[in-house]
């Protein structure tokens, strides 16, 4: 009976915790919301400048970053080697255009959800083909101590272009 007590208890505090997510999920004018968007915006000329200082710095120190066919990248610490050694890799690479469109930002307290596609045109070095790439991206973002909005998970993959 106690077993059966504390899952309909927690099936009880899920549904509160949704549905004070989905109460500040789209009001004009949430701060919360405010402040994610001006992340994202803040994510994604990060990404366009390539700045991996940035981008490594947007991370929490407990961060995971899920990417296919890969093993998950646990800790800033990691995310940030793995981040500069793919940058290295990319020597002479151009990034020509990035977007990124977030969509369903849900905020409750100081966690924040959303997805979005992510589009991204880069010119290789030795006049090699352009490559266009669309992809999909999952954040949890997490508000920390300081007040900054930081990734404490990503998953990306590709997507076909949207029509």
């Amino acid at each position: 009976m106690n077993r059966k007590i504390l899952g309909l208890a927690g099936i009880a505090f899920s549904v509160f915790v949704a549905a004070l997510g989905f109460a500040s999920s789209g009001a004009a004018g949430d701060t919360a919301n405010q402040e994610v968007w001006q992340f994202n915006q803040q994510f994604k000329d990060a990404h366009g400048r390539m700045d991996t200082n940035a981008i490594i710095g947007m991370w929490a120190e407990t961060g995971v970053s899920l990417l296919p066919e890969k093993a998950p990248v646990v800790g800033k610490t990691a995310i940030g080697g793995f981040i500069r050694e793919a940058v290295a890799r990319l020597t002479g690479y151009k990034m020509l255009k990035v977007e990124m469109t977030f969509k369903d930002i849900r905020t409750c307290g100081d966690w924040a959800t959303e997805w979005g596609i992510e589009h991204q045109v880069i010119q290789p070095p030795d006049d090699k083909p352009v490559i266009d790439h669309w992809g999909k991206i999952a954040l949890v973002l997490h508000r920390e101590a300081d007040g900054n909005w930081r990734v404490q998970q990503e998953m990306w993959n590709s997507t076909p272009k949207p029509e």
